[in-house]
């Protein structure tokens, strides 16, 4: 007779590696919904300024750059400690760049007459303006990171990757048509 010992380790494995009931298996349509519109804010302000086509580059390896690194809590809990620090790295790298194309975007916003401009105004035009790029851009991380946390519940990291970069991209694309329909 088997001790109870070998007895455990016949198991079948199927068994052993299923999932526990009391973890949703739905895809979040919502956090989705609110990633796409957030990216669809940021594709928006890029197309209704007359902004240089190269930040339409800079934003979209950025929105890439946080799907791939997934840096959600959850996300990140399955890394030591230099691997989730260099994707976390990668989605701070990935946020400053939508920063960065949205504070160019933004900047065309004003008037070519000189002598109308004031100098107190335009200060506070300037910091209004980089506050809103900073908030959209940030917002676009937050939400991103949660819903790829949610997505991991679902689908293995490269398709949760793949799903998000997709809302991502879609939401950046969807904006800018908008804000060219809009900006015209």
């Amino acid at each position: 007779m088997a001790s109870p010992r070998r007895q455990q380790r016949k198991l079948r494995p199927w068994r052993r590696s299923r999932r526990p009931s009391n973890v949703p298996t739905t895809i979040p349509w919502g956090w989705m919904c609110l990633t796409g519109i957030l990216y669809m804010a940021t594709g928006m302000v890029m197309a209704a300024f007359p902004a240089p086509y190269w930040i339409w580059n800079l934003a979209l390896g950025g929105a890439i750059a946080q799907a791939l690194a997934l840096a959600g809590p959850q996300a990140l809990r399955h890394f030591r400690y230099w691997s989730a620090n260099s994707l976390v790295f990668l989605a701070i790298l990935g946020t400053g760049a939508i920063v960065v194309a949205l504070a160019t975007a933004l900047g065309f916003v004003g008037t070519d007459q000189l002598d109308e401009i004031k100098l107190t105004a335009t200060t506070f035009q300037v910091i209004r303006v980089s506050f809103l790029a900073i908030v959209i851009a940030a917002l676009g991380a937050i939400v991103g990171a949660e819903t790829g946390d949610r997505l991991l519940r679902t689908f293995n990291r490269l398709q949760t990757t793949l799903v998000l970069a997709a809302t991502c991209i879609l939401g950046l694309g969807l904006g800018g048509l908008i804000g060219l329909l809009v900006s015209e």
